[in-house]
């Protein structure tokens, strides 16, 4: 068949797909998107190399993603990289506004009014479209944020993300998919906001899609022979936007020689034209390496090319081909070349280029000697001092840069200098063996991997006062003393953040850099670490946080201990095992520090427990349960899950007369597991029988079956529910699933008599937004928590914490409070870990110096076991038990 002279081109080059015909490959993302959607995941990471399709993937989402329960709004931040967020935001209404059609019923918040009050985007605009949709949910498609070249902080990450974190925080129809670039320096941050969403990379496409993507727009027109398409393939490697580019030059050619049969020799031919029109593209892919990743780049081109002329199977090592170039093996060499690797750059068996077009072009346009030369130019500059104190964070690309290469014929004393500098500020990673390429080794203490590609300097984990973990509740005079702080200027920091906690009472941070301020400018602190969960547990982290710096407060403005007053180090561990271990090294090799108060969970605390140990350092967790944690140098100030799991079989057994329960539980969690095993051996103890033991994350989990089963199957009384934090939202759905259970027995007339399940539970259950979460499906649910606020013991310290916070606390709050009191008795007038550690053995704080309890720690670092048995009525916490009342009226709102 001939085709017009004046045809247009089927293929597309640097254009987004819409015709869905011709969007192949991506079906496991669309998959990915639709499943997280559902789950009501409010935030969904995609990334990808640069041209690899990612807008295509967010046009095509909305056509093949079911769009009965959600509207999608797609928007390019591309060109607002400098924009003020309130330009971002009026731009973002505006569009939103004109895709849904809702230009003659809503009108757009002006500049002005969101400079004035930001909020308003969501408070007022959202509310109204809201009105509009109706059941269904908003999703903003978000695109092109991957800014080259720039080694500074931009408004888009320092303003727009924390903003549209926190309304997704409060928004329950608001959803995010947005796609991710790899090159900005402050990714990382980013990532550390919407840490725990989940992420799918975008690939390259696998032969058979690549081969649609070849063959299909211009089916009936050119024929391709089956060798044409294997020249094809080896060209692009699978990648989309090269692929469009090869067959649109061909097509051109066979259209010019009106020959549309195409051949190798005809791939071939256009290889020269394909690379002229992927310019742009290729650019792009050049302009978003380092320096060095750009060295290492055009060296495997390189190499490839000799290896070809030499028939050798595989190139030559491209550290030792840079040898020969006059560039020495460093670190950062290794970790450009890691990098390469990780990106999908280079194969990591073959050290090969991925896509040949690209090597090609590298030759071209970039040869190794010409890369090597400019980073020798750049190599003359000579590097500035680094205060490594000061830094904090990580150096920026170019300073990498000229501080790792260094000339063979350089004098060793000054390789050695440079060399230790980098070394000494955790920039680079120590590589063992000759594993170049290797990508899925850990990183070392104190840093973190990136998407899985690098290592980066981690310094913002831990604080004394030089930054915030909150940064989504703006506080002009936090920033201002975080400033002073950061310049050793105490007095003028502590009077900045005096003045921060005025504006802002009810943030611990605030109170605790004030104290810190405080004690350094006094001189010679006594430290104590404060570990808590920040990343997607910030309510807890300041739950726990308030307790810390409410006792810090006391103590110091009594004067501290010989003159001397406390400083908190507060860290971060993520509430994960491994950023735990990380923070628990940091933390031992600070020598001033005394001891620690966290970790959270308890299977943050196992990771780190360890570390403190070989360290000698005391560590008490207020809040860690689980009876697996034991150790010479470990206390809490929570019952354990063995005190809490016998007091609620106790009441099981002997006030609600139940005889048989199943238990919901994560067998993986150490913290569950452990209220697991000691709930069913004193409730068996007591004559009960736990029927069954139903592990809540199973793939198949379904909780209506699992409910009707324990109820008609099992003739169990009860649901005994023992999520860990992680599933709490299972935990959930099986109360909601057990509550509609109860509700059609009511309403049946074959067995009347029969009673839906009771529930109880572990104190993971124990608070107000698991409260608001489950609303009248927690309707009865029985827990036994360690502290109560209206409780006659703990009123005195509940009346006190409320003022200091302006609001009512719980018991995180009052548990961390003993805790931090406890190591303040264990001062001694020089302390040191081991006079720490040795005292707290003996310690003996009466009710008024705690939360309202006598506390002492057992041979075996327990506190003493007050529980309190509470029960959801009326969506609030009534107390039915305390220590020393066994009948109570109290509510909990």
């Amino acid at each position: 068949m001939r085709y017009s002279l004046a045809g247009r081109n089927p293929y597309i080059i640097g254009r987004p797909i819409n015709n869905a015909e011709f969007f192949v490959g991506r079906e496991s993302i669309l998959r990915f998107v639709d499943d997280n959607l559902r789950r009501r995941e409010k935030v969904i990471l995609l990334d990808g190399q640069r041209r690899i399709g990612k807008s295509s993937v967010l046009r095509n989402i909305p056509k093949f993603v079911s769009s009965d329960e959600f509207v999608f709004v797609p928007f390019n931040l591309e060109t607002y990289s400098q924009a003020p967020l309130s330009s971002i935001l009026v731009d973002l209404a505006k569009e939103i506004i004109a895709h849904l059609e809702l230009d003659e019923r809503i009108k757009p918040p002006s500049i002005p009014d969101l400079e004035a009050e930001p909020y308003i985007f969501y408070s007022q605009l959202l509310t109204q479209v809201y009105q509009v949709l109706g059941d269904k949910n908003l999703v903003l498609l978000l695109d092109e944020f991957d800014i080259p070249g720039i080694d500074y902080s931009v408004p888009v990450f320092e303003d727009f993300f924390p903003y549209l974190h926190s309304i997704l925080e409060v928004d329950k129809k608001l959803f995010t998919i947005l796609c991710l670039g790899r090159q900005s320096p402050d990714l990382p941050n980013l990532l550390r906001l919407f840490k725990g969403a989940p992420y799918k990379e975008i690939g390259l496409l696998d032969e058979t899609s690549t081969k649609y993507l070849i063959t299909k727009p211009a089916a009936g027109v050119l024929t391709y022979e089956d060798d044409a398409l294997k020249a094809i393939l080896e060209l692009s490697g699978g990648h989309p936007y090269f692929t469009q580019v090869i067959c649109f030059s061909i097509f051109g050619q066979a259209r010019d020689l009106d020959n549309w049969t195409v051949t190798r020799a005809d791939v071939e031919r256009i290889v020269g034209k394909a690379i002229e029109s992927a310019e742009a593209g290729l650019a792009w892919f050049w302009d978003g390496l380092s320096r060095l990743e750009k060295v290492v780049f055009s060296a495997a081109a390189e190499a490839e090319k000799i290896a070809s002329e030499k028939a050798d199977k595989f190139p030559e090592n491209l550290l030792k081909l840079l040898k020969s170039y006059g560039v020495s093996r460093t670190e950062s060499l290794v970790e450009a070349a890691k990098q390469l690797v990780a990106r999908g750059f280079l194969d990591e068996k073959t050290r090969q280029v991925k896509i040949e077009l690209v090597r090609r072009w590298l030759l071209k346009r970039h040869p190794v000697d010409q890369e090597v030369h400019e980073l020798k130019k750049r190599e003359k500059v000579e590097p500035k001092t680094v205060n490594s104190r000061a830094i904090g964070g990580q150096l920026s690309a170019q300073k990498q840069e000229l501080a790792a290469v260094i000339p063979v014929d350089a004098p060793v004393v000054n390789k050695r200098v440079l060399l230790g500098t980098v070394a000494a500020i955790g920039l680079i990673s120590v590589v063992v063996g000759v594993g170049v390429y290797r990508v899925v080794t850990p990183c070392p203490p104190g840093q973190e991997k990136v998407l899985g590609i690098s290592c980066i300097a981690d310094g913002s984990n831990i604080s004394r006062g030089d930054r915030t973990f909150f940064p989504i509740t703006a506080n002009p005079n936090r920033t201002r003393g975080i400033a002073a702080f950061k310049q050793g200027n105490y007095s003028q920091a502590a009077q900045f953040f005096n003045l921060a906690v005025a504006d802002n009472r009810n943030d611990p941070e605030l109170l605790i850099y004030y104290n810190n301020a405080l004690a350094n400018q006094q001189g010679y602190p006594i430290t104590l670490a404060a570990v808590v969960p920040v990343d997607n547990q910030e309510p807890i982290a300041k739950e726990i946080l308030r307790g810390v710096a409410q006792a810090q407060n006391e103590f110091n403005e009594k004067g501290g201990l010989n003159g001397k007053l406390l400083e908190i180090v507060i860290a971060n561990d993520a509430n994960t095992p491994e950023q735990a271990k990380q923070i628990a090294q940091a933390l031992v090799k600070d020598q001033s520090l005394l001891g620690v108060i966290g970790h959270y969970s308890s299977d943050a605390t196992k990771s780190a427990l360890n570390e403190y140990k070989k360290a000698e350092v005391a560590i008490i967790s207020p809040t860690s349960t689980s009876t697996f944690l034991q150790g010479d140098n470990f206390f809490r100030t929570v019952p354990s899950d063995a005190a809490a799991a016998q007091k609620l079989a106790e009441y099981a057994r002997k006030t609600l007369n139940l005889n048989s329960v199943v238990i919901f539980y994560n067998p993986d969690s150490r913290y569950s597991d452990s209220l697991r095993e000691e709930f069913t051996k004193n409730f068996e103890k007591l004559g009960g029988s736990v029927v069954r033991k139903i592990d809540l994350t199973e793939s198949k989990f379904d909780p209506e079956t699992e409910v009707a089963k324990s109820l008609y199957e099992d003739q169990a009384q009860a649901i005994v529910l023992f999520p860990d934090e992680q599933n709490t939202d299972v935990a959930l759905k099986i109360a909601t699933a057990n509550a509609e259970q109860t509700a059609r027995l009511k309403t049946s007339s074959q067995n009347p008599q029969r009673q839906g399940l009771k529930l109880l539970g572990g104190n993971a259950l124990y608070s107000q937004t698991i409260l608001n979460q489950g609303e009248q499906d927690l309707e009865g649910l029985i827990l036994a928590v360690s502290w109560f606020r209206e409780a006659p013991q703990a009123k005195n310290f509940a009346i006190a914490a409320a003022q200091q916070w302006g609001g009512n606390v719980n018991w995180r709050t009052a548990s961390s409070y003993d805790a931090t009191q406890a190591f303040i008795q264990a001062l001694s007038l020089n302390p040191t870990r081991a006079t720490v550690l040795r005292r707290l053995e003996n310690i003996n704080l009466s009710a008024s110096e705690t939360s309202g309890y006598p506390l002492q720690f057992t041979p075996l670092g327990e506190g003493q076991s007050q529980l309190n048995i509470v029960k959801v009525e009326g969506g609030k916490f009534k107390l039915l038990q305390c220590p020393t009342d066994q009948s109570a009226d109290a509510v909990y709102p």
